[in-house]
């Protein structure tokens, strides 16, 4: 037995009497096994309350009172998933890579949908444009039209920043207000206020608890934000490190989380054959967790192809793909976590 397994043991003896039964906390939150399962994973970009339940209880389940095996167990290889964020067209509101690295850290990316990208078989055009293309043509031939979108802008986003993406996971934005909902609510700290009539965002500056159609008008907001689409995508992340604060907070109440499941297995949708509580299984409930959005230009650098240079950010590609390769290695084994982020990292 390790040092590490060791120290899970007692921590784990030391609460016992105050725990969560593991068998009903995993009966109540494993999926169905469907062609297309629901994910144990949170929102864009993100990850349920379950992941920290499930980081808890696995150690209980696994070989308690056995003796050690014969052989070493070869150490978890992380996975790096593409979570999206579709409106009611749909198409791509959010698009967000999530790197869950292989002890429990996780690193997310945010790429602004209208990122100006060589689309493969295409040409250049706005990433969101990658799933909505490949969704109408599937649907028009009757097939998996979200399976389609969602695997075509996986390659985009593949394509675009050298990172191969091992899983994708879907979520309506509108369902965004009933998982806030079954959050007890999502903290965020705006250094301004924020008003958008056409979101229906009206929210003051400082800390917000953002509920329903509340948290749902502040991740549409686009309009009055100095950066648009990045600005908005820099909104997407602090909304998800508020989540997250939320999700370990709500690890000790199995009745909270199991409203969030209820929600999380209504609304989200993975690649066929994906058990997404294998990676649940790597979290840490109060993981390090970092978040960055790519580096994109200033949009009146790019006016050919017919594309409006006032609707897309063109990036450079070599930018891009260092700039992801570096935010989302995986640490060193022995180096320090970052730290990890909370409400009082104000947004604009």
């Amino acid at each position: 037995m390790t040092d590490q397994e060791a120290l899970i043991r007692e921590a784990v003896t030391a609460e016992a009497d105050e725990a969560v039964d593991h068998r009903a906390v995993l009966a109540a939150l494993r999926t169905r096994r469907a062609r297309r399962r629901p994910l144990a994973l949170l929102a864009v970009g993100a990850l349920t309350a379950v992941a920290a339940v499930v980081a808890v209880a696995v150690p209980l389940v696994v070989d308690r009172g056995s003796p050690p095996a014969a052989t070493e167990v070869p150490p978890p290889t992380g996975r790096t998933v593409l979570l999206v964020g579709l409106d009611d067209v749909p198409r791509p509101d959010a698009v967000v890579v999530a790197r869950i690295s292989p002890d429990g850290a996780v690193s997310t990316l945010s790429l602004p949908r209208d990122t100006l990208v060589d689309l493969p078989d295409v040409g250049p055009g706005r990433l969101g444009d990658a799933y909505a293309r490949a969704y109408q043509a599937a649907g028009t031939a009757g097939q998996d039209a979200h399976l389609a979108g969602a695997e075509a802008l996986a390659r985009a986003v593949s394509h675009l920043t050298g990172v191969r993406v091992d899983h994708h996971a879907a979520v309506r934005m509108s369902a965004f207000a009933e998982l806030s909902d079954a959050l007890g609510g999502v903290e965020v700290c705006l250094r301004a206020p924020a008003v958008d009539p056409a979101s229906g965002v009206d929210l003051p500056a400082g800390r917000n608890t953002l509920r329903g159609a509340d948290a749902l008008a502040f991740l549409r907001q686009r309009r009055g934000l100095p950066k648009g689409d990045v600005d908005r995508a820099v909104r997407h992340q602090a909304f998800l490190t508020g989540a997250l604060s939320r999700a370990a907070e709500l690890a000790a109440d199995p009745a909270a989380l199991a409203g969030v499941a209820a929600v999380v297995r209504r609304t989200v949708l993975t690649d066929p054959g994906w058990d997404p509580m294998e990676v649940a299984g790597l979290l840490r409930p109060a993981g390090a967790v970092r978040g960055a959005v790519i580096p994109v230009l200033d949009p009146t650098e790019v006016g050919q192809d017919g594309l409006d240079p006032g609707l897309v950010r063109p990036v450079s590609p070599e930018a891009v793909r260092a700039f992801a390769t570096s935010h989302l290695a995986d640490p060193a084994p022995d180096s320090p976590p970052p730290p990890t982020a909370g409400p009082d990292n104000c947004v604009g």
